[in-house]
């Protein structure tokens, strides 16, 4: 018993040391364009907003907020790439994988309209990233080297503008209209957090066969 409670402490001190790594991940300076009013994109002209995909190598996605004969409502318009996953969130909202998988933001759909309150100010979540299909070439909506965003808005007159911005890379997401970034544990960290947990398990269950 003395031996696996010496386990027991020195598991639990490895674990805790490894657990303290992690993934910071950084801002991106201008990750998040406004493109401003486009005229004729759409039928009646057009918001546009781009995304970075890759801070390395600059690429970028977007949408465009076509303006329709509804009063205060646009027409989500999403540029054909692999696009930028565009979701309705609030102010603090965690834009990471794990609340987009859980479904908990409205996610806009391609040409589907939403309406904006004249004078309203509202918050935009962004994920995007690369090839996010699987080896049959299926869609699944998860992106690999992702990057998490916010843009922040107001409909001011019928005319929307964009606020502030932020958007993260190489980390867990970022909060919305922050720029707090989610922190997450380092890949290889993780794996070794499993590995000794269950290398511990099976030690401690050995030494109670022995007693």
């Amino acid at each position: 018993m003395k031996i696996k409670s010496k386990l027991l402490i020195t598991a639990s001190f490895i674990l805790a040391t490894v657990s303290q790594t992690f993934s910071q991940g950084y801002i991106v300076p201008n990750g998040v364009t406004w493109l401003g009013y486009v005229e004729g994109v759409g039928g009646y002209g057009s918001y546009g907003i781009t995304v970075i995909q890759n801070p390395t190598n600059g690429d970028y996605t977007g949408f465009f907020l076509n303006v329709t004969t509804v009063t205060n409502a646009y027409q989500f318009d999403p540029i054909v790439d692999e696009e930028v996953r565009t979701f309705l969130v609030s102010s603090n909202d965690p834009i990471s994988l794990q609340p987009i998988l859980a479904q908990n933001y409205t996610e806009l759909l391609s040409m589907n309209s939403y309406t904006f309150a004249d004078g309203s100010i509202f918050y935009l979540g962004f994920y995007t990233g690369y090839n996010p299909w699987d080896s049959q070439g299926n869609y699944t909506g998860i992106y690999t080297d992702p990057v998490f965003g916010w843009g922040e808005f107001v409909n001011n007159n019928g005319v929307i503008e964009m606020l502030d911005s932020g958007l993260e890379y190489d980390g867990g997401g970022i909060y919305a209209g922050t720029s707090s970034i989610i922190s997450t544990p380092e890949p290889s960290e993780f794996v070794l957090i499993v590995v000794g947990a269950s290398l511990l398990i099976f030690q401690c269950w050995k030494n109670d066969r022995r007693h």
